[in-house]
């Protein structure tokens, strides 16, 4: 075998043992997920189409850091308001203490949240789902849920999970 033989196999060999130490190359679920899941309201009504962050809360007061192995986890509301939350690709979220940030966004237009929110309240009202122009947008709910500095969201996520999650937005 020559050096440079050697040398290609070395490198193989390395690469494979790399790509074997990657978190999710082995196609495996993330370790320590449970579920989380809920409904979102906005003045007592279902609030369709919103998305959901859960950053994971400081460990003490002004600490910097999560709790070990936490991770942020997303959702979207459906229609009716429902929402599922993943973590990496994943249904669930680790354990653990979160922040909840809520973001609704609709067209911007003269008098478009008062519109909004005259449509919501009406009986039969099906919302349809977000188009993909978000340039030209405002925030259909008060912009404080979209802060984890000022939103007072929260959810202590167990070792079983949260199937019932309930989050009552006012303005």
């Amino acid at each position: 075998m020559t050096i440079q033989s050697l040398r290609r196999l070395l490198f193989a060999t390395l690469f494979v043992a790399t790509l074997a130490l990657v978190p999710g190359c082995g196609g495996g679920k993330i370790p320590g997920l449970v579920p989380l899941q809920g409904v979102v309201e906005y003045e007592g009504v279902p609030l369709a189409w919103a998305t959901l962050t859960f950053a994971p809360a400081p460990r003490e007061k002004d600490a910097p850091a999560p709790a070990v192995g936490q991770r942020v986890a997303t959702a979207m509301t459906d229609a009716q308001g429902a929402f599922v939350a993943r973590t990496l690709g994943e249904n669930g979220a680790t354990p653990g203490e979160y922040v909840v940030t809520v973001e609704k966004y609709i067209a911007k237009e003269d008098g478009a949240v008062e519109k909004w929110e005259q449509a919501r309240q009406a009986s039969g009202y099906s919302e349809p789902a977000p188009e993909e122009d978000v340039f030209n947008a405002v925030s259909a709910i008060p912009l404080k849920y979209s802060d984890k500095k000022t939103s007072d969201l929260t959810i202590t996520v167990g070792d079983k999970g949260e199937k019932n999650a309930r989050f009552q937005l006012s303005k």
